[in-house]
């Protein structure tokens, strides 16, 4: 932990660099050639992290009704050995939907991967109304998204599920430390669960240009959406349905929720298979009801 301190302010001002400059690797995807797109949801994963990521491909993530007017992307950085580099490089070629960028993906790092995808959807996906950022753990129901937050057109829109008062833990051993030299104020700005939120495209451009003059931590959801929010003049807002808990598989629930976390992989085959099970009156209502 010591050892990662000492070098983030290092880190940080390569990294910025870095970003500044064309730092994607291989075939960079993009949204231009799409109409009428309303939502690009970028997933941050691991370069290990495949099984997720064909999940979700194959259940939220699937080019059908479900995700229409929406597109789905996955960010990954560079991996620390190269034989698992060279399998995301094929998952890139083969797909086309994998933003790859020349910066190590480690826990640490989630804030450069945040900033990156910023600066993706700055420059490669600007005819998207709509950014999300999620988890590869994550289980995300566009149609309630376009239902409670993509109606909307307001300008600046910053929503998920709102994190208020916390306070930094200064605990050496948490995987959440965050010493008093990094971030000296007793509370943290009011900030949205990294676990999924969305912002309208005018909110992605001043969080991305906020970044680069934003104090550094770890915490990549307190920097996006508090610390980089603040300056950007931008309130972020509550949505009840936005939820970063494991839920019980109650295809009932899963249906009326925007976000749910903790999913392996067999839980997104499960809970999709479940609400496209017609014997549940909810599903079928909700299927019904489907227009987006």
């Amino acid at each position: 932990m010591a050892k990662w301190y000492n070098s983030t302010k290092t880190t940080w001002l390569y990294a910025k660099k870095s970003i500044l400059r064309s730092h994607f690797i291989g075939t960079v995807p993009t949204c231009q050639s799409q109409q009428d797109l309303k939502l690009v949801i970028v997933v941050c994963s691991a370069p290990q992290n495949f099984a997720a990521r064909q999940a979700i491909r194959s259940t939220w993530g699937k080019e059908s009704r479900w995700t229409k007017n929406t597109k789905i992307f996955f960010i990954i950085g560079r991996s620390s050995d190269s034989i698992s580099d060279m399998f995301v490089f094929t998952e890139q070629q083969e797909y086309g939907d994998v933003i790859h960028y020349d910066l190590l993906d480690s826990y640490f790092n989630l804030t450069l991967k945040s900033v990156s995808l910023l600066r993706w959807a700055a420059t490669s996906c600007t005819n998207a109304k709509f950014v999300m950022k999620s988890d590869d753990d994550m289980f995300v129901n566009v149609p309630v998204i376009f239902k409670t937050v993509i109606q909307s057109d307001a300008t600046n829109d910053l929503v998920g599920k709102l994190i208020v008062n916390a306070r930094p833990i200064r605990d050496r051993s948490s995987k959440w430390f965050v010493p008093q030299d990094m971030y000296s104020d007793k509370l943290y700005p009011n900030y949205l669960s990294g676990t999924g939120y969305v912002m309208s495209q005018s909110a992605a451009i001043l969080l991305h240009n906020a970044s680069y003059s934003a104090p550094y931590i770890c915490l990549e959801d307190v920097f996006i959406t508090g610390i980089c929010a603040k300056l950007g003049n931008i309130k972020p807002k509550d949505n009840h349905l936005f939820t970063y808990a494991k839920q019980k598989k109650n295809p009932c629930k899963y249906l009326y929720i925007a976000t749910a976390h903790r999913m392996t992989p067999n839980d997104l085959y499960d809970t999709w298979d479940m609400i496209h099970n017609m014997h549940f009156r909810c599903a079928m209502s909700f299927w019904n009801a489907l227009d987006v």
